[in-house]
């Protein structure tokens, strides 16, 4: 289905509410594609824990290596 946007005019609020709740079919995805969201997702789910474990410590004021900068 192309984009058309005289036709999406042409419908009334309800046709177009009706059309557009309509669940769209998954797409395809090529082997490269399919790759590099697993790497991406394996990259975030690594990236998570040690982002929060920084931001505790930094919370704590446990920085290694700076000196404590409370006034």
């Amino acid at each position: 289905m192309n984009y058309d946007p005289k036709a999406l005019d042409a419908l009334e609020s309800g046709q177009f509410t009706a059309a557009s709740e309509r669940p769209l079919p998954r797409r395809v995805l090529s082997r490269g594609t399919l790759s590099l969201l697993i790497a991406l997702r394996v990259y975030v789910i690594i990236a998570i824990p040690i982002v929060g474990y920084a931001f505790i410590r930094a919370l704590l004021g446990r920085v290694d290596g700076i000196p404590d900068m409370r006034f």
